[in-house]
């Protein structure tokens, strides 16, 4: 065999021509015995088979499934490293995925291979080289490459990490009821973080007790309150707390999960909340807790948060601050 009719049957071996089925494995097997010849320098040494290079180097079977041979200085030699090099070539370098994964099974089928051997044995180095060139060649063109294209994701960004980190609660436009954003950014945190459950908005300053709510923001499964909220776009100090006595009883008889939402909490506030069995959380701990949020859960809460500004507080002057941030972000021009 000539080293054209050696790669012609790797070929017909690797689509499974004519008899048996397709052995792919032997795109890689081919070259890794090229290169294992090449590195016994078997091109200088003038063999005629398999049979001739194994007086020079012994062939071990004892334990070893691939081809394997004992070097004269000490040591052994087997095809199998080679093997490896051109399965990661194909499969990490050039994604093709198609490639089979079982180095052990391919290299141990070497012995049906031989008289691929016995010609390559007493080919040149300039013929083996072009055997290895050849079959990786077609090995490329053959399985479909699987690389990954960046370009093909479309970028979401963490909005309302952005919008509690950037956006303006404490300005108000002309109009605007005091924390109204930071009502509605709540509205959001909790619409999204419980997408189970039936949330009501409620308009900024229009009072818990006459819109027959517990909280500002009430989460319900059914008619069982399962999560309320009352929010407070300021400091909480310990001289606060007492105002929070009725929604703490309100929520302990329900057996509900009751959350005070503040911009922060002076010192000893947050142990006199926790005292009332109603949790304490601040901007800057739910800016912590969305920051773990993927950037579609991210979306969901900001699509909630439009919504009470556009269709529950329906203020102009507070939709055209929400529309100049998302556009002062970039968010818009991507939506």
């Amino acid at each position: 065999m000539d080293k054209q009719q050696v790669l012609d049957a790797m070929i017909r071996d690797f689509r499974g021509e004519g008899a048996g089925k397709p052995r792919k494995y032997v795109g890689g097997l081919l070259p890794a015995f090229c290169e294992f010849l090449l590195e016994l320098e078997s091109p200088q040494k003038g063999y005629q088979s398999l049979s001739d290079l194994f007086l020079d180097y012994p062939q071990l079977t004892e334990g070893v499934s691939t081809l394997t041979v004992a070097l004269p200085a000490g040591g052994q030699k087997t095809v199998r490293p080679a093997y490896e090099r051109y399965h990661d070539l194909y499969i990490v370098e050039h994604h093709r995925l198609d490639y089979p994964r079982s180095q052990p099974y391919a290299t141990g089928k070497w012995g049906d291979y031989r008289h691929w051997l016995d010609a390559l044995v007493g080919m040149s180095d300039d013929d083996l080289r072009w055997i290895i060139a050849a079959s990786v060649a077609f090995v490329l063109s053959e399985l479909k490459d699987q690389s990954f294209d960046p370009s093909s994701v479309r970028v979401e960004p963490p909005i309302f990490k952005w919008l509690l980190e950037k956006f303006d609660f404490g300005a108000r436009a002309k109009g605007e009821p005091t924390g109204a954003a930071f009502q509605a950014m709540v509205f959001g945190y909790i619409r999204a973080d419980a997408p189970h459950l039936q949330v009501e908005a409620r308009k900024a300053r229009a009072g818990s007790a006459r819109t027959k709510g517990i909280g500002d923001i009430d989460a319900w499964e059914g008619d069982k309150l399962v999560i309320s909220a009352e929010v407070k776009h300021f400091t909480v100090s310990e001289k606060d707390i007492g105002s929070f006595a009725h929604f703490s009883s309100s929520i302990s008889e329900r057996a509900a999960l009751g959350m005070i939402v503040a911009e922060n909490y002076g010192q000893g506030a947050r142990e006199l909340i926790g005292s009332l069995g109603i949790h304490p959380l601040s901007r800057m701990d739910i800016l912590h807790i969305v920051s773990l949020w993927d950037p579609l859960k991210q979306r969901a809460a900001l699509n909630a948060f439009q919504w009470v500004v556009v269709h529950k507080e329906q203020n102009s002057g507070l939709i055209e601050r929400v529309n100049d941030f998302l556009h002062s972000v970039g968010y818009l021009n991507h939506h």
